[in-house]
């Protein structure tokens, strides 16, 4: 859950940015009844991929852990099991710091094209609902 709360966040920033500057004033449309520019196809992917890597970079050391706890619930006794805390420690210690971003690389390239269809869905249904909104 908190990723796609980073995600909508980053998500409605990117959004702003893109609409007020004119770096993409290209890919931006202007909608035909009310004159207003929104993003463009493009753009919106754009927004999404970016959105969608940043709130999983941020996430993925958490999930990591997490995932770790699974694991260890599954083969080490009760009295020997780490906490989120110690499993990090152990992590760093023993693997080095990069272990809690062990296998980020697949994560993003599901990831990326995942939060991409799901902003240009939210964006379409917007449109389609006829949802009035500032921008």
């Amino acid at each position: 859950v908190p990723n796609f709360a980073i995600s909508y966040s980053v998500y409605g920033t990117l959004k702003e940015h893109a609409l007020d500057d004119d770096l993409f004033y290209n890919l931006r449309r202007i909608d035909a009844d009310s004159g207003e520019p929104k993003l463009g196809f493009l753009l919106t992917v754009m927004c999404g991929a970016m959105s969608g890597i940043l709130s999983t970079c941020l996430t993925f050391p958490m999930d990591t852990i997490r995932r770790r706890m699974q694991i260890q619930s599954l083969h080490i006794p009760e009295a020997e099991r780490l906490n989120s805390i110690q499993q990090f420690r152990h992590m760093v210690k023993v693997e080095g710091l990069n272990s809690v971003y062990r296998g980020l690389t697949p994560e993003l390239l599901k990831v990326m094209p995942m939060v991409s269809t799901m902003f240009v869905v939210y964006e379409w249904s917007k449109e389609m609902l006829d949802v009035k909104h500032n921008r």
